[in-house]
């Protein structure tokens, strides 16, 4: 048991702590900001925020904004996506598993790729909420005392985040091994996320749970429903991967 905890442990930290968990972080705050910006102006010219506490609104905005949700799928696969395929063209998997054992190995793989995504959202959501409470401090507060929030107001949001992260580097990394491809790895997510947004919005306007900003985001449901959604959804990513290295090595 030691020595499998330490295999995925030792997975986890190739994952995330790397140059291109840094890039897809710092990218993902710059995405998140682009859209706080405009809002924040707003608020100034507004002369305060009747949402509740200006940093929380702004906050919450650039999250969900469509902008942020589109580009968060493109941003997540870059820290792992392509690792698994990148191991597998090299043959270095052969040392790897010899090493480690085939169900050690693809357990850590599929949790390092899991939470590469997951941290990596909330990492540009920690860094965001540092930049935003000093700078829409001098923005005052006109909510009334029934519109004020709360920071537990965010857990929602960070952990449909977390989870949303997840899938996508999940789906990422299998779609990766599938097509032989570690570009097609870091493409893929964001095409799929963007058919899926475009079908849901033309042909099934009344199923919202099919549309992926409602995974990320929830607006129509409540928390649990959209978390339950991405735990089936990245469940069913795991499984795909774990299923397509698996037959990769042994075939």
């Amino acid at each position: 048991m030691k020595k499998r905890n330490f295999e995925i442990r030792t997975e986890i930290r190739a994952s995330v702590f790397q140059l291109r968990f840094l890039t897809g972080t710092i990218l993902l705050v710059m995405i998140f900001l682009a859209k706080a910006f405009p809002y924040r102006a707003w608020l100034v010219e507004s002369g305060g925020s009747l949402e509740g506490t200006p940093w929380i609104a702004v906050f919450l905005y650039s999250i969900s904004s469509d902008t942020a949700l589109l580009f968060l799928p493109l941003t997540v696969p870059l820290a792992a996506a392509g690792k698994a395929q990148e191991e597998l063209k090299s043959r270095y998997v052969l040392f790897l598993t010899a090493r480690a054992g085939k169900k050690r190995y693809l357990a850590g793989k599929i949790y390092g790729a899991a939470l590469s995504g997951g941290t990596m959202v909330i990492a540009a959501m920690v860094i965001l909420i540092a930049i935003l409470i000093p700078w829409c401090a001098d923005i005052p507060d006109l909510s009334t005392p029934m519109a004020m929030q709360s920071v537990k107001i965010l857990f929602p949001g960070m952990v449909c985040g977390f989870l949303n992260g997840a899938f996508w580097a999940l789906a990422g990394s299998a779609a990766a091994v599938i097509t032989r491809n570690s570009y097609l790895g870091y493409a893929l997510p964001f095409i799929l996320y963007y058919v899926l947004t475009v079908f849901q919005e033309r042909y099934y306007r009344n199923l919202f749970f099919l549309s992926p900003r409602q995974w990320a985001y929830p607006s129509r449901y409540g928390a649990g429903v959209c978390a339950g959604i991405l735990l089936v959804l990245g469940a069913a990513a795991a499984l795909l991967l774990g299923k397509v290295m698996e037959r990769r090595l042994t075939g």
